[in-house]
């Protein structure tokens, strides 16, 4: 996940597998009846299917999970995340744990290759640009990172102001602050110098009802939810109002994007 602090200034969220005993105790904690094996069994079943883990999490449990503190949000979730890419990788929940005070082994990151900026055919992004480019944010140098988020700015002057305008619950503020960062990288990169820059009166328009990002974007609505189910879970002030809001905001932020984007043929 990219550097994101949607808690406070608490660590970024990190996949972290902390063995089955771990990971049964944190689903048993919140009333899921499944312990560590039978969620890497379920995960392997959706995987076989094509299924993205957004579709299958929520169905461990059988009622909305209650934690006890965004921490325990944060390791429940940190270690379904990297059981996922376990079983993703050919392993499941019974992999060897490390001896106490030892740590974990890290997971190979195994980063998907950026396609040369600029060469993407007009239309949505794809799911694997899309995935690529989260990955890569989430690996750059704060330096770099910094370097990239002035560039936005630059580039889009009245995006980065009309985001600076726009009224945001504090609970949602940052993730749509990054997440619109993020939206706007993956359009960069898609389209290069053939992306446009985004006006004001568009997002002023868009902004009280812009059309919906499954419709337009599937590949980055998956991600906006993924990012947004993680916020959910670790913040309590985070709740349904406060994401309708967020999402309203970085949809229209693709919509605007999107129409400063190649047409398509």
């Amino acid at each position: 996940m990219p550097r994101r602090r949607p808690a406070g200034d608490d660590p970024t969220f990190e996949p972290h597998y902390d063995g089955p005993e771990r990971l049964t105790e944190l689903l048993r904690q919140v009333g899921s009846a499944l312990d560590a094996a039978g969620a890497a069994e379920r995960f392997a079943a959706a995987q076989a299917q094509g299924l993205d883990r957004s579709d299958v999490i929520p169905a461990l449990f059988e009622a909305e999970p209650r934690f006890g503190s965004p921490e325990d949000a944060r390791r429940l979730y940190e270690n379904l995340f990297a059981l996922w890419g376990r079983v993703a990788r050919g392993g499941g929940a019974g992999l060897p744990v490390p001896e106490a005070g030892a740590p974990e082994p890290a997971l190979p990151r195994e980063l998907p290759e950026l396609p040369p900026r600029g060469t993407a055919d007009p239309g949505p992004l794809e799911p694997l640009l899309v995935e690529a480019v989260w990955k890569q944010l989430a690996e750059l140098p704060e330096k770099e990172l910094a370097r990239r988020r002035d560039r936005f700015a630059s580039s889009q002057p009245d995006l980065a102001a009309w985001l600076d305008a726009v009224t945001l619950p504090e609970a949602g503020a940052l993730a749509a602050s990054d997440l619109a960062f993020e939206t706007w990288a993956m359009f960069d990169q898609a389209f290069g110098p053939r992306l446009g820059t985004v006006r004001w009166k568009d997002l002023k328009a868009l902004g009280g009802e812009p059309p919906a990002l499954e419709s337009g974007q599937p590949a980055l609505a998956a991600y906006v939810a993924d990012m947004l189910d993680v916020l959910e879970a670790e913040d309590d002030a985070f709740r349904e109002a406060e994401r309708a809001q967020v999402e309203r905001v970085i949809a229209a932020v693709a919509a605007a994007i999107g129409a400063a984007s190649p047409a398509r043929p």
